[in-house]
């Protein structure tokens, strides 16, 4: 019997003695989720204090996007690199769930989704209601869920960003790298069969008109995705996800460390940080989780938490000493429009087709927005539905059921825009609350203020004009469009001619949240150093949209991983 058949049929490398293989009794009869992943990637209950007796040279502090690229890059320094990642959750999926079987659609919503804080009474029930979009506390974290738009900011868009950081952006194969990472295309080269001549038609329309018939709109191209799969020949579209990621670098480091070339990589999940201890004078010395204390010693620690957590944990762990946590709060508000056109506004198209494409523009205050624009094709939705569910570009904004059925003559155009929130509005902030569990006492206030409706006003009006150029109406759209109006069920709706309100298109949720620990030379006017250091701690640093000094209207994603393959750079040595 090979040694890999053994493997696949036994669970392990070799056929093991004693109670095993149903001899000389049963052997356990079940086994969970958790159970069957931990065996194979995550360090044991019981390897707890090998780990606290062990030396590392960085703990990295969660497995979403930034954690995983700050870990690949700083392996492809040195496979000898000793790290360990803590992770607050278990293990869920194993990719992204567009991948997975429609049924997964509907494990979307809460749970798993998490809102580790207390919005306030202001933010919670005032003009829109707003609340800010939650966390995924699994391993992969959002990149499980994620929409996956990945457009890289150009440097007259890092707005009021030290001069320093924007540079790094500059400095050659920054973005090549970052999309590498995340595996980023463009809709405009998937091809497979799906994405092809509706989405060609689209870009056409989009670049020859977009400059007269948007006049707030500065660019305009074929969406970046990230959705290829190198690694697997003829798979055009798949989104990412960075669990897999994770864990191919686990098992390629398990056996680099088998033949003594490198170090393993101990992934420890149901893992939470409650604190960082430290001497007093910024050095952490110590880390209070829920599975025990864990020395730093020379280790360097990694925040690769997203963007709220590291800063309530930093407030919890630093109190007073880094003053300006929380006085930022940024992040992206949000409209969404649907629209159709008939068919006859393309041609050729085939039975099913699927198009994306992103427009960004300013305000006249110099405030960003960009338009993400999903179009639909299909003569046949019953029989497309799984198709669409797993290669619509963004399975936030998808054409529903109730919109395809009736519209198998016509292209649905799906449009999330998204508006910057200012960074100049005192009454938005994240604050300590006095609540006695340190991973969620927390308060966030955020509201629009006058310069975010005057950049709201600006962005719907800008979807509207996309959508005529997109549908290559750019003369009189309106007299060709129809739009979308839910009804007040929330469970159907209908097609009309006029443009909807306001509140039929403005959503009150907060998503890509930013800036709570924003980066800057000085620490009286910042949180973060240049060196992604708290102004004044030595061996703790920070990754992901936190540090953004203001959000911009661009998806994140991108920059954030950029960012910390340049922090695994600075700390290679």
């Amino acid at each position: 019997m090979s040694s890999n058949y053994k493997k696949f049929f036994a669970g392990s490398s070799h056929v093991p003695k004693g109670i095993s293989l149903g001899y000389p009794v049963p052997g356990p009869q079940g086994a969970s989720a958790d159970q069957i992943a931990g065996a194979a990637f995550f360090a044991a209950p019981s390897d707890w204090g090998d780990i606290q007796a062990s030396a590392y040279d960085f703990i990295v502090i969660g497995t979403g996007p930034t954690g995983v690229a700050f870990i690949e890059q700083t392996l492809k320094h040195n496979p000898n690199a000793r790290i360990l990642v803590l992770e607050r959750g278990g293990f869920w999926l194993p990719v992204h769930y567009q991948m997975l079987p429609m049924a997964f659609q509907a494990a979307t919503g809460s749970p798993p989704t998490t809102y580790p804080w207390t919005r306030t009474t202001r933010m919670a029930t005032t003009e829109l209601e707003f609340f800010q979009a939650g966390y995924i506390p699994v391993v992969g974290g959002r990149s499980t869920y994620w929409s996956a738009w990945c457009p890289a900011p150009t440097p007259d868009l890092l707005r009021d960003w030290p001069q320093e950081l924007i540079d790094v952006t500059l400095q050659p194969g920054f973005w090549d790298r970052a999309r590498s990472f995340l595996h980023v295309t463009t809709s405009d080269r998937i091809k497979d069969g799906v994405y092809g001549n509706l989405q060609h038609q689209l870009d056409v329309n989009l670049r020859e008109n977009f400059k007269r018939a948007v006049p707030s709109a500065e660019s305009a191209f074929p969406a970046p995705i990230a959705v290829g799969n190198p690694a697997w020949k003829g798979v055009k579209f798949y989104k990412y996800s960075t669990v897999g990621t994770l864990l191919d670098l686990q098992q390629a480091q398990k056996a680099l460390a088998a033949q003594g070339k490198g170090q393993p990589l101990t992934i420890v999940d149901h893992c939470v940080v409650d604190r960082l201890l430290h001497d007093g004078h910024g050095t952490v010395t110590a880390l209070e989780t829920s599975r025990g204390p864990l020395a730093v010693s020379s280790a360097k620690v990694v925040l690769a938490m997203g963007t709220i957590p590291p800063a309530t944990l930093l407030m919890n762990s630093f109190k007073g000493a880094l003053p300006n946590i929380g006085k930022r709060y940024t992040g992206h508000f949000m409209s969404h429009i649907t629209a159709r056109v008939k068919r006859s506004a393309f041609v050729d198209l085939s039975a099913l087709e699927i198009g994306a494409a992103y427009l960004d523009g300013k305000a006249g205050n110099g405030l960003q927005y960009h338009v993400q624009a999903s179009a639909f094709a299909s003569a046949n939705p019953e029989g497309d539905e799984s198709t669409i569910a797993h290669e619509a570009p963004d399975a936030a904004a998808v054409a529903s059921m109730a919109q395809l059925k009736g519209s198998e003559d016509y292209v649905v155009f799906v449009c999330a825009t998204l508006g910057e929130v200012s960074e100049t509005n005192t009454h938005n902030w994240i604050r300590l609350n006095g609540g006695t569990d340190p991973s969620t006492n927390i308060s966030l206030q955020l509201q629009p203020g006058p310069l975010d409706h005057e950049l709201w006003d600006v962005l719907d009006e800008a979807t509207y004009q996309t959508i005529g150029v997109l549908a290559g109406r750019t003369g009189d759209p309106c007299a060709e469009l129809e739009y979308w109006v839910d009804d007040e069920s929330g469970s159907g709706g209908f097609w009309q001619k006029e443009r909807p309100g306001k509140k039929q298109i403005r959503l009150n949720i907060i998503v890509h949240e930013a800036s709570p620990l924003w980066m800057g030379k000085d620490a009286a006017t910042s949180v973060v150093g240049l060196d992604y250091r708290p102004h004044g701690v030595h061996n703790v640093y920070v990754t992901g949209g936190a540090l953004f000094p203001t959000s911009g209207s661009w998806n994140p994603t991108l920059t954030m991983c950029g960012l910390a393959q340049d922090l695994a750079d600075r700390l290679r040595g």
